[in-house]
Formats: structure tokens, sequence, C-alpha cells
């Protein structure tokens, strides 16, 4: 019994390590730094294999040694040669378990670049698998998410109590600074991530997309949030998009020149390895359009709101964009590959851009060549579910803590909105830059706050002076989106008179088309036909704020006859007597631009005379109602 039980707990099963010689490990180092004066690698291979059998050598050990040596000299001229020693053993599955050990012994330590650089090589010469090397590495998927989960829901609930001030006595106010402070970082860096970072590196787009795949679809964070992976996608994405872009950038006209600060392609162990695999994207592969798309979209779905931290590639795509929307042969691909760049990547990514009016402006010149249905049905997109506290959950929890942050600055903001002009202007200068990045949150929040308070209609539309386009004609978009409300009644609870909600968005809709008569209008009167066209007639309360704001034609009641002699006079006189604001030319002629076409004048007049037949076929309880002297009224003064 004693000698079974010192056989089975006692005795080694391997080489005793005492036996080997240190002279065997001496001539393998001394091999494999001379291995580019052997004849062929299959030379080399068999006198490797000679001195693990001559010295009683452990292969394992062994096997070790050569990946250490490829870790240490990946820059050497000779890489390629160790790499055909490396197929020419013919190691089979043992080779992704010995570099999965190599990975065990820096779990929870700050795994090597350069053992992450070998691991990338392995794969791209398809000597490991990654199937049998993701168990060794850690963290493991499950733990990644987990940590995602946890990181998500911390940043939420931060979101959440943006401009939340406690009031009891025991608790100090909270404060944006402390939401920031409880907030923890990004998730740690994995071994997964050094891989990924060396693959994309070395411009291995084959190997790294499922990777990042597989990372979304396990839940983990996307890699962007990671330094260095972000930088190596982004990098990536320059190198991706340079070969378009070299001929649409406006230094080739030298009206500027490249800055210094552009991304510089790194040098990466290994580049010199490329003719074993042809796994690596080439400038000559991006040449053609096709391809280029096949993997720039994917590339930028997989940075998505992360590309934000980098204006100058959301420049270079803004404009890539605009080209594929102005190419007089549309290719259909070409044109929804373009459309959901801008969809999901683009304006998504604006929401955490920083202040930069130009990447704005760049952004908009590429929206701008799309029909206004099409614009709004992307604003849409961009709107989603919610915005800000109600897009938690829904959106990106980066972009939903932007939105968040938006509102509460906005809604500081407008608690100091006064009728001064040197108000208005600082006001509107603040306004405008956090409307350059949320717009839709910022415009919620002021019409929200305009239809309470009719005061604010004025000093709000001296702000919006300084507003980019693109926020401009999200406002085009937020306006019918808030007169279509549902959850509010347009008529007060007597039933007759209209709702001051209602009434205030109208005269603002008004005030801000005479303001801005560059915006988009032809979205807001097909909204108002539909609407009319419904039997809705309280819409005519809009229509009516156009005309007499825009157009001029005010409709005036009860005026007495000293009023009515002035309107005999010239200019000055009428505007003496009834207070008439001098119509705008600019707005005039866009009115008429407008309303004046074969397909919107004659429906439009047909709509307004069917108003009142409507009411009183299918709405019987409105035959006497007062409402209908209005609409009547409206109807002669058109």
């Amino acid at each position: 019994m004693k000698k079974l039980n010192t056989d089975q707990v006692y005795r080694q099963r391997k080489y005793n390590l005492l036996h080997e010689e240190s002279e065997g490990y001496s001539k393998v180092m001394t091999l494999l730094s001379q291995v580019q004066k052997q004849p062929t690698s299959r030379h080399a291979a068999q006198s490797l294999l000679a001195l693990v059998g001559g010295f009683d050598l452990d292969p394992n050990r062994v096997m070790d040694v050569v990946l250490g040596s490829l870790q240490d000299c990946s820059n050497c001229p000779s890489i390629n040669l160790r790499l055909d020693l490396l197929e020419d053993l013919r190691l089979g599955t043992s080779l992704s378990q010995t570099l999965g050990f190599k990975f065990q012994i820096y779990s929870g330590l700050q795994t090597p670049e350069t053992l992450c650089r070998l691991a990338g090589m392995l794969l791209s010469v398809g000597a490991v698998n990654m199937e049998a090397l993701l168990p060794h590495l850690t963290p493991s998927l499950e733990r990644i998410f987990e940590n995602t989960k946890s990181h998500a829901t911390a940043t939420n609930e931060a979101s959440r109590l943006f401009g939340v001030v406690s009031l009891s006595p025991g608790e100090s106010a909270t404060t944006k600074k402390d939401l920031t402070l409880r907030v923890p970082g990004n998730r740690i860096s994995s071994q997964i991530d050094g891989i990924l970072e060396a693959l994309l590196w070395d411009r291995r787009w084959l190997l790294a997309e499922p990777m990042l795949s597989r990372l979304e679809r396990a839940g983990s964070l996307p890699s962007i949030n990671i330094a260095g992976c972000r930088a190596a996608l982004l990098s990536m994405a320059h190198f991706t998009v340079g070969p378009l872009y070299s001929k649409l950038s406006p230094s080739l006209m030298c009206f500027a020149m490249r800055s210094s600060s552009e991304v510089s392609q790194r040098d990466v162990p290994g580049m010199d390895y490329a003719e074993i695999s042809p796994q690596r994207l080439d400038g000559r592969d991006l040449s053609a359009l096709p391809r280029l798309l096949e993997v720039l979209e994917p590339l930028c779905c997989h940075l998505h709101v992360g590309i934000a931290s980098d204006t100058l590639l959301l420049t270079k795509l803004a404009r890539v964009i605009r080209y594929l929307f102005k190419l007089k042969q549309m290719q259909l691909d070409a044109y929804g590959a373009a459309k959901r760049l801008l969809e999901y990547v683009v304006l998504p990514a604006v929401s955490n851009v920083t202040v930069n009016p130009g990447c704005v402006c760049e952004i908009w010149s590429a929206i701008k060549q799309l029909a206004y249905c099409e614009r709004q049905s992307i604003y849409a997109a961009w709107r989603g579910r919610g915005i800000e506290r109600g897009a938690i959950g829904s959106k990106h929890f980066a972009v939903a803590q932007a939105e968040c942050k938006a509102g509460s600055d906005a809604r500081r903001l407008l608690k100091r909105v006064a009728n001064e002009k040197k108000n208005s202007k600082h006001v509107g200068r603040a306004l405008a830059k956090i409307a350059n990045s949320n717009p839709l949150v910022i415009f919620h929040i002021i019409l929200s706050q305009v239809e309470s308070y009719d005061n604010m209609i004025h000093p709000i539309i001296e702000s919006l002076g300084f507003v980019t386009p693109l926020a401009m004609d999200v406002l085009s978009y937020v306006i019918p989106v808030h007169l279509a409300d549902t959850s509010r009644q347009r008529l007060q609870d007597d039933g007759i008179n209209i709702a001051h909600w209602f009434q205030h968005l109208a005269q603002f809709t008004g005030a801000f088309y005479r303001a801005f008569p560059q915006a988009e209008l032809r979205a807001l009167i097909d909204f108002l036909m539909l609407r009319l066209e419904l039997g809705e007639s309280l819409y005519l309360l809009v229509l009516n704020e156009l005309l007499a704001r825009m157009g001029g034609c005010e409709v005036l009641q009860d005026i007495s006859d000293a009023q009515i002699g002035g309107l005999a006079g010239g200019e000055t006189l009428r505007h003496e007597m009834l207070a008439f604001d001098k119509a705008s030319k600019r707005a005039v002629f866009k009115l008429r631009d407008v309303l004046c076409t074969s397909s919107t004048a004659v429906p439009l007049l047909a709509l307004i005379a069917q108003q009142l037949p409507v009411r009183d076929i299918h709405h019987p309880v409105y035959l006497d109602h007062p409402q209908a002297a209005w609409v009547c009224s409206f109807q002669g003064a058109g």
C-alpha cells in the first residue's frame, strides 16, 4: 500500500526537471536565433525535434520557448521563417493550449502587448483557433457582460438625477460633479480586447469583425470604450475611408493644409508577414466603392457613438455620405448604406460631440441632399422612443446621459430669458452651444415652455438666431410633433375655447417662420393639410397664424371707423392706425412659393371650404357650436 500511495501521489509523470540538461535548451535558443541560416524551415524543424529527443527535453517547455522567441522577435526580419518553422512542427491544437496557458499567467494582471500581438499574428496565419483560445482568456464573456450591465445601470441612474436637487435636511444638494464621481469608469480592458486591438492595428478586418460581433451578441460593452481598441478602430476607419475621401478633400484645391494632428498609422510589428496571410486590408482592395462600403458600414456600426471622439473622422464620413447622395447614377446599395450610416452612426454620435459647428454644418450639407420627408424620418429615428429621461433604456446610455445633461443645462438657461436685447444674445449663444449637439432635447424643452408662457415667444425667437441650419431643420420637425400631441385636449374644459397651449404654439409657429423663412415650411403645410383632411378644423388656427405673420394678412374684428379710414392711406398710416407689423418680403415670397403650387393651392382651399360640412356631418353635437362661427369667418377671410 505504501508503494501504491507513493506511486500515485509522489511519482512525477513528466520528465524530471532536474534530469533535463540546460545544454539542450541553450542549443534550442541557439537554433532559434540562427533560424535564418538554416536551408529551409523543414530542416530547422527536424533539428529542433532532434534536440528534444537527444536531451530528453520537455516538449511543452520547448514549445513555450519557441513562442517566446516569436513574442520577443516579432520585428525581426526572420519572422516569416519562424512562422514557417512553427507550421512545419505540426503542433495542431496543442499550440492553442500552450498559448492559452501563457495568457493564464497574466490573469488579473496587465497582459503584455507583445503577447497580444503574438496571438494576433498566429490567428492571422491560421496557426491557432480563436474558439480554442477563448476559454483561456480572462475575463470571460459572462464577466464582461456583468461589468457592462452594472456600468450601464449606474450611468442610467446618474442620468435620471441630472437637475434633481435633494431637499432632505440631512442630505446635501446633488450636483453634476457628484453624479460624475458616482459613475464608474469604463469596463477594464480584457485579454480579448488586447488581441482585438492587435488585429485592428494590423488591419486584419476579416478576423477582427467576427470578434466584435461576438462581443456585441454576448451583451458586452462595445470595445469603443477601451482606449486602445477605440484608437485602433478609429485608425482603421481613417484607413478605410481614405481612398474615397482623397478625391473629396478640400486639400486638393489647396484651400486647407493637412493638420499635424492627423491620425498616424502606427508601426505594428509583423507588418512584413502580410504575404503569408491575404486577410490584411490593402488600399487597392478599397478602391472599388462596393468593397469600401462592405467594410466601412460594419466598421462604423461597431464604432457607433464612439466616433464622436474623433471629429475629423466624423467630418470625413459626412463628406463621403454627401458624395454618395450626389452620385449621378444612383446606386441603391450606396444610397441605402449612406442613409443607414447617417441614421445609426452619425446623428447619434452628434449627441456626444462637443461644441463644433463646423462638423455639424458638414453633416447638414449631407442631410440637406435628401427630401424633407426622408429627413423627417431620419429625425424620427434619431428621436427614438423618447428623449432625455424617456431615452434611458432605449438608447445607448452615453447618448441618454448626454441628452439628460443637455436638458438640465437648457432648463437652467431658460430661467434667464428676458425681453432684453443683450440678454437674448447672451442666452441665444448659450442655447446654440447646447442645441449644436442635442437639438431635439433643446427644442422639446423650449416648446414646452412656450406652451405654458406666451410672453417667452418673442425672446425665444430672438435667441434662435445663433443656431445651426441642422438645428433649424430639426425644429421644423419638432413643431408638428408637438402640434399632433394627442395626450392633451386642444379645447378647454368648457368645450368652446381653444386651449392655451395650442394657441401659444400656433403663435410661436407663425412668429418662427416669419423670423426664419429659410426653415422647412413644406412639411408643416403638408401636416396641416393632412389634419384638415381628417376633419380637425382647429388646425386652421395654425394656418391663420402663418398667413397673418408671414403673409401680413391678419384678420381684424371690431375695428373702428377711424381705423377703417386709416386703411385708405399708405403703409405708414396703416401701421400707425392698426399696429400692423411690416411684412417680411422673404417670408411672403417663401409662403407664396409653398402655397401657390398646383399640388397645394387648390387642395388647401377645398379642405378649408369643407371644414364646416365635415363638422356638421361627422360631429352632430357641434351643429350649434360657437366654434362653427369662427370657421365660417376664417373661410370668408380666405
